[in-house]
């Protein structure tokens, strides 16, 4: 049976192919994608094209990405110029032995919510964690996905949202900080590789169609985590009271490898959290999010 191309391979093929159209003398430069194609062409008696500067550089022709195209049509059942970019991986399995090729990924419309039972909630959301809770077990918090497709954001006065994964499935701990109301309040986590995708979609979706409702973040006291408030364009942070991370700011939470972003910080800061950014500054310390409990937890507007 004939081995599949992997999919850096394809990509190649098709970027030579139209490259070539413009420019026959195009070439690229040896890759583990060209080994590849070449061993899988021995394998099907293709020559694509030919080495150039002592094997450094390989010059693929039309009419040998064409034989390749064909040649695993008939063996493989796909086009290798094949379009993903509109896929799921449920779509591209029917168009390809690798469902990853789809480029539209499981949770790309999905973002994570936090039901806490530690504030009032709306009418689905108290059903939703006492079907849980006997369903399951008696539980604080439940985290849920929602579809950003939906959802309803009408429905909340408050976004906020939780840099770190486990201060967000510690936010019914965290709730009883709070000293602001913060009523109809939709607690999502930032994410990391699977949900950040759809928490910016959710952000700016909220910033179109809630303008004038709070955008808060909650997240780490340091240079990394002012920056995300600021290039996310949040209206306000939930942080300690100044007087208090003070006194508890810690010099390993200011890391060298953050001071890159000082310059831009300093600049794009709004005026209202520039003594944040001072306070850090002066001390050259900062105090990661897991070590804000058990204090209160106030809003900083814009």
């Amino acid at each position: 049976m004939t081995d599949s191309l992997m999919p850096k391979a394809k990509v190649l093929l098709k970027e030579q192919y139209f490259a070539l159209l413009h420019d026959e003398q195009t070439s690229t430069r040896k890759t583990a994608a060209v080994t590849h194609i070449m061993a899988w062409c021995e394998q099907e008696y293709i020559q694509p094209g030919q080495w150039l500067n002592n094997k450094k550089y390989f010059r693929f022709t039309r009419q040998g990405i064409e034989a390749i195209r064909a040649s695993y049509l008939l063996s493989i059942g796909e086009d290798i110029f094949a379009d993903f970019s509109d896929d799921t991986h449920q779509s591209a399995a029917l168009k390809s032995t690798d469902e990853k090729q789809g480029r539209i990924k499981p949770t790309q419309s999905l973002v994570l919510c936090a039901l806490s039972n530690q504030a009032p909630l709306l009418s689905n959301e108290l059903q939703t964690l006492n079907a849980f809770n006997q369903q399951f077990y008696p539980c604080e918090q439940v985290n849920v996905e929602l579809n950003l497709a939906m959802l309803n954001l009408a429905e909340f006065d408050n976004l906020l949202i939780i840099e770190n994964r486990d201060s967000f499935n510690d936010w019914h701990r965290f709730q009883g900080q709070v000293t602001q109301d913060l009523n109809k309040l939709l607690v999502i986590y930032r994410g990391d590789s699977e949900h950040s995708t759809s928490t910016k979609a959710l952000l700016k979706q909220w910033q179109d169609e809630r303008p004038r409702c709070p955008r808060i973040y909650f997240g780490d006291f340091d240079l990394a985590g002012l920056r995300i408030a600021v290039s996310g364009q949040y209206s306000h942070l939930l942080l300690p009271n100044v007087d208090w991370l003070t006194s508890h700011l810690v010099k390993q939470h200011y890391p060298d490898a953050h001071l890159k972003f000082l310059a831009n910080l300093t600049l794009q800061c709004p005026p209202q959290w520039q003594h944040l950014l001072s306070v850090m500054q002066e001390q050259r310390e900062g105090l990661r999010q897991q070590m804000m409990y058990q204090t209160a937890l106030a809003l900083y507007p814009p």
